[in-house]
């Protein structure tokens, strides 16, 4: 089951804590991604359903303005081009939750491939590995790395190495 709280830590950094913590915030998010049923869904339909839903909260939330006061007590206004990263890292919650299958793998390669999705990638990476070849996770080290700036990945992507420690 995924919890309002999920949603509202993978948002806080982007969005800031005055938004994401007000009551009710998250909800509807998670309700969107509780809602995904795997034989008529597909990740990219869900994926455009948060998206679609985080602008309405948004925009329910903001006004026009848009913007938002963050953690440090600035103010920035919320891009519409945001709205997809911001959608990735709320999807992040949702693939953090699959079980780890075989269909689930190859669904989450197929959405990867289709999308680009770091979250995606990063679930693959982190919690797929016994499903994947060691060339792949290399690949996919690779991409994460070149993709990236390190302060997205270097909590659990190893910084020079691949998983049996030869150099890439």
């Amino acid at each position: 089951m995924i919890e309002s709280w999920h949603v509202r830590e993978a948002l806080r950094s982007r969005l800031g804590s005055s938004l994401v913590d007000e009551p009710g915030f998250a909800d509807p998010l998670a309700a969107v991604l509780s809602s995904y049923v795997s034989y008529k869904d597909t990740f990219s339909s869900l994926a455009a359903k948060v998206e679609d839903t985080l602008f309405n909260i948004l925009y329910d939330r903001l006004g026009s303005s848009m913007s938002v006061r963050m953690n440090d007590g600035s103010f920035r206004r919320i891009r519409t081009a945001e709205l997809r990263d911001a959608a990735d890292d709320v999807m992040g919650v949702f693939f953090d939750q699959l079980k780890v299958y075989s269909v689930n793998y190859e669904a989450l390669q197929a959405y990867v491939l289709e999308s680009g999705s770091f979250s995606a990638m990063r679930t693959l990476y982190t919690r797929y590995a016994a499903l994947m070849s060691a060339e792949e996770r290399r690949v996919l080290a690779r991409i994460i790395r070149e993709a990236r700036p390190a302060c997205d990945w270097e909590e659990w992507l190893p910084g020079s190495s691949d998983v049996s420690g030869g150099a890439l």
